[in-house]
């Protein structure tokens, strides 16, 4: 009635043939959905791994003359974000964030407009926006937190330590808090 290779006998014997065979197939089971899983993972980080922000020195600062003085204001800073991939990234919000120092360390701890830049999309390549002076004073270090959504409408930030993270039921738009309407940056204004 039942073929002899089954794993336990009627008599109480273990076929440790077959066994083996079903622990084999299980892990190979096992083995491809976890494969699948990191792939699927992969392909959705794809986009967002390519996406990166820095402050950067622009290059001339401004000046001007008082009376028979030339006064410069300052060096002026910009935030740079750099588009690795082949498409275009959506609602990109730059915050010049501190990395050291005393101060704001998270882009949602950030007041006002001076230190971020809105940006309606962003193409593949370098895009730098001036953001005028920063205070660099007792050892603070800037760095660039940028959340934007990729091509799939997932939404990202990438700390100003370069954690790249997942903005799970929201825009960057409600990660940051903003109020609406939105003032994203004309191309008029670039």
């Amino acid at each position: 009635m039942f073929p002899d290779s089954v794993v336990i006998s009627f008599n109480g014997q273990i076929d440790f043939g077959t066994a083996v065979a079903f622990l084999s197939l299980a892990l190979t089971l096992l083995q491809w959905i976890v494969t699948l899983i990191r792939g699927r993972r992969a392909a959705a980080r794809s986009q967002a791994s390519a996406i990166c922000a820095r402050v950067v020195r622009m290059p001339e600062g401004e000046t001007a003359t008082v009376g028979r003085c030339r006064v410069d204001f300052g060096p002026q800073f910009g935030l740079e974000v750099m588009n690795n991939s082949n498409d275009v990234v959506y609602q990109v919000i730059l915050t010049a964030a501190l990395v050291q120092g005393a101060g704001p360390q998270d882009g949602r701890d950030v007041e006002g407009c001076g230190c971020r830049v809105l940006l309606s999309s962003v193409a593949p390549g370098k895009t730098v926006r001036c953001i005028g002076h920063l205070d660099c004073s007792m050892h603070k270090a800037f760095g660039c937190e940028v959340a934007f959504t990729d091509r799939y409408g997932r939404s990202w930030v990438r700390k100003s330590d370069g954690h790249l993270g997942r903005i799970r039921f929201k825009t960057p738009v409600d990660y940051y808090g903003l109020m609406l309407p939105v003032e994203w940056m004309d191309f008029d204004e670039w």
